[in-house]
């Protein structure tokens, strides 16, 4: 008798995540549309094994080594499997997951920018390698500018009975000790909102005093907790949509890749909890705030020059040295940052890109990108439209 995989013609797909990530979801049934599949993601909501599945081909996400149920039923189905987590690598399965020593590098880089001297994260389990990563690209991006980094690790706590009952009580003694200002990031936005009850029971001023980043852009923890809080994109819906592409790959009898395949983060979602430059020169700072606030404008060097009150020669000497590069350089990164936000999240023309972006015509914008991210506009518009 056959199986009922061998006599249906469309694909049956379970999709099998430790912990419902609705974004994932919705890339990887945005995929499934597109070939057809038929999509299971019971498992997904209730965590039960189905006793009875017979199909094609498994999305998951192993949470860890405790889940041994969930583990030996994916090892032993006998189909293409993806893993859309890093938590145990020594699994035999091919994996999709986020870029993480970019996302600590994109969130270094919104603090230096942003003229902060010390620079923090904040760990509460720093045995994930996820953590580790995320930790590793934000220490190297701050290290490479001199500027001064620190752990703030709850991991040795964690050995102790009841040790989540005291965190709260532990962050704000080690928030205490750190000099200020500080930037921290945590490495998902429910640990940052951690940081922010923090701030708020011990009366630290966010984001004067303690400027805080999370990761993923969560729509729960980044509107709903202590204050808005700002985080790195780190493109999940992307991350099922390809996990799901690559699932189609092997079904069809494709050769797995050979190393893990990494999604690049889009940028700092930009919200209070971060909203500060932390310089002192009065001259520096209305320079900076007069960027953000216009760089969308066709404005110039001279025209930040003369907003400042400085004179050219000062504030190009003080700006170099408190934000860490040019006025010129300033400039041009919130337009990048810009532009790479409408290519990665809209389909408007070029020309709209440019004239929304500041850089006026698509065709000097075109170049710019090519120069400064090392990429031409199509295939970085490629590599985020979730499209085959």
């Amino acid at each position: 008798m056959k199986r009922k995989s061998q006599t249906r013609t469309r694909k049956s797909v379970l999709l099998a995540l430790g912990w419902y990530v609705q974004e994932i979801a919705l890339g990887v049934a945005r995929y499934a549309r597109q070939a057809g599949w038929e999509l299971n993601d019971t498992t997904s909501h209730n965590g039960m094994i189905p006793s009875a599945w017979d199909g094609d081909g498994i999305i998951t996400l192993i949470p860890g080594r405790r889940h041994k149920e969930r583990i030996a039923f994916v090892l032993n189905a006998g189909v293409p499997v993806v893993d859309l987590s890093d938590q145990l690598p020594e699994l035999p399965f091919s994996r999709v997951l986020p870029d993480n020593l970019a996302i600590g590098r994109i969130a270094a880089e919104h603090f230096l920018c942003r003229g902060f001297m010390n620079l923090a994260f904040y760990s509460l389990d720093s045995r994930a390698p996820v953590v580790r990563e995320r930790m590793e690209g934000f220490r190297l991006a701050v290290a490479a500018r001199g500027r001064n980094f620190i752990a703030v690790d709850y991991t040795p706590m964690l050995k102790s009975s009841g040790a989540m009952k005291r965190l709260l009580e532990w962050l704000q003694r080690e928030l205490a000790k750190l000099p200020k200002p500080v930037a921290i990031m945590a490495q998902y936005d429910g640990e940052a909102n951690d940081v922010l009850r923090a701030c708020v029971e011990a009366g630290i001023r966010v984001p004067e005093e303690v400027a805080v980043v999370g990761v993923d852009n969560d729509p729960i923890y980044r509107d709903l907790g202590p204050l808005p809080l700002s985080s790195v994109e780190s493109n999940r819906e992307l991350i099922g949509f390809r996990g799901a592409e690559l699932l189609d790959r092997l079904m069809k009898g494709g050769e797995p890749p050979r190393d893990p395949i990494r999604i690049a983060p889009g940028g700092v979602v930009v919200r209070r909890s971060s909203d500060v430059v932390a310089v002192e020169d009065p001259a520096v700072v209305r320079a900076v705030e007069f960027i953000a606030q216009h760089y969308t404008d066709p404005i110039t060097v001279d025209d930040i020059v003369r907003f400042s009150g400085a004179s050219r020669r000062a504030l190009y000497a003080r700006f170099e040295q408190q934000v860490g590069h040019s006025i010129l350089q300033e400039l041009i990164r919130q337009r990048m940052e810009k532009i790479k936000q409408l290519l990665r999240d809209t389909d408007v023309k070029l020309q709209v890109v440019a004239e929304q972006s500041g850089m006026r015509e698509a065709e000097y914008l075109s170049k710019c990108f090519r120069y400064y991210e090392g990429i031409s506009i199509t295939n970085y518009r490629r590599m985020f439209q979730q499209k085959i």
